[in-house]
């Protein structure tokens, strides 16, 4: 009896063994699998980096023949070290680029086309903006699409709902009411500003100015403006601009709505800290504004204060290196793809999809800035195609502060 028992129990340790050998085989024979190693580079160096390295970690673990490493770098330098790690081939395989940035970045020849991406698959095309298409496509006498966009982050107004309450800035039931026009967007900001202890120096102020440059390009469209002509030759002393920013300007010195530019409440911190009720800037602003605890913010479409509806925004596009080996490049096309069928994960994060079928969807419904920003989309005013746009734009900028000072009209100033 104990010499069956022996050897039953010899028969349950090999097979034991013969179980975990075949196993420590399977496991061996997988991780021996050589993965299509991707590199990615984007500029996302915020809280929306954490969203988008999510993204790719669970694209990681739903292709297991493909690794993705993410590398975040500041978008001051951004762009110089991606051009310059194209030259030699060195770049990274995918790479996010902003769509006002496309034509430059192309000129070095990092940018491959997705002309069969789009081929591939009819109805992604419908997913975007005719406006975004044309922003991607880059060909002469024919089409040529280079990238993906991700999403659109547009320029919007902020609110705070307490200040509008607190100054009678309310709907029919009480509630706090978004400007819609300049008599009613000038009306709220003087309601809000407030001096308490009559010392001459308002301790709230209706509105304030986020990014002044980008404030700017948001009143362009309302006043027909623009900022090149059709050959790409700039035209900054257009009158629809000099009308943009002598109202920018206007609302410091002569509506007297906005706090001095050297004091504490400007900007966005004046905002954050409840002492200015309205400031213009990015849907990407939201994901500071969640992390404060009771902040009563609220969103809205910029008010139409000149003749047109209009905004600025750009895009996120995601771009696959040229050069790439066949079983590279398909790699990078499934990821990009696989970003794109999660941006509605990444619009939490503060943006807008450009994919027209996640914007319809109930779960983006639910975030009340991006939704309110995104109504603008129609109207949005992007920057001009030129591979000049960062030298236009240090030339924009010393405009717009030279007349938001003082220091010269508007008209002096572009």
């Amino acid at each position: 009896m104990g010499s069956k028992s022996a050897i039953f129990g010899l028969f349950v340790l090999c097979v034991a063994l013969g179980v975990a050998r075949s196993d420590w085989l399977t496991r061996t024979i997988s991780s021996n699998i050589a993965k299509v190693e991707l590199t990615f580079w984007n500029g996302f160096t915020g809280p929306d980096g954490r969203t988008m390295l999510g993204i790719v970690r669970k694209f990681n673990d739903a292709d297991p023949s493909a690794d993705v490493t993410m590398q975040r770098l500041a978008w001051a330098t951004y762009y110089n070290k991606l051009i310059v790690s194209a030259v030699d081939g060195r770049g990274p395989d995918v790479f996010i680029v902003h769509a006002s940035m496309l034509e430059r970045i192309a000129r070095s020849g990092a940018i491959d086309s997705l002309d069969d991406l789009f081929a591939a698959d009819p109805s992604l095309r419908a997913e975007f903006s005719p406006a975004l298409l044309k922003l991607i496509n880059l060909g002469d006498d024919r089409e040529r699409l280079v990238g993906l966009p991700l999403d659109v982050h547009l320029h919007g107004l902020y609110l705070n709902r307490e200040l509008l309450k607190r100054a009678g800035v309310v709907d029919e039931t009480g509630e706090a009411r978004a400007p819609t026009n300049r008599e009613e967007f000038l009306t709220a900001a003087r309601a809000m500003k407030r001096d308490e202890d009559q010392d001459g120096r308002p301790e709230f102020w209706g509105l304030g100015l986020g990014n002044w440059t980008y404030n700017f390009y948001c009143l362009i469209p309302q006043f027909g403006g623009q900022l090149v002509d059709s050959h790409g030759n700039p035209t900054l002393d257009h009158p629809g601009n000099i009308a943009a920013l002598e109202l920018l300007a206007g609302l410091l010195h002569q509506h007297q709505v906005i706090p001095p530019p050297e004091g504490g409440v400007a900007g966005w911190i004046g905002f954050r800290q409840q002492r200015v009720g309205m400031i213009i800037d990015g849907v990407y602003m939201v994901g500071d504004l969640k992390r404060l605890d009771g902040h009563p913010y609220m969103a809205a479409p910029l008010p139409q204060i000149g003749p047109n509806l209009g905004t600025f925004g750009d895009s996120h596009v995601l771009c696959v290196r040229s050069g790439l080996s066949k079983e590279k490049r398909d790699a990078a096309i499934r990821f990009i793809r696989f970003i794109s069928d999660h941006s509605l994960e990444w619009a939490d994060a503060g943006q807008v999809p450009a994919r027209r079928s996640v914007r319809e969807s109930p779960s983006f419904a639910a975030l009340p800035v991006q939704f309110q920003f995104a109504r603008q989309l129609d109207h949005v005013m992007y920057l001009p195609r030129t591979p000049s746009v960062g030298e236009l734009g240090l030339h924009v900028g010393a405009a717009v502060e030279r007349a938001i000072r003082g220091r010269m009209t508007a008209a002096e100033a572009l």
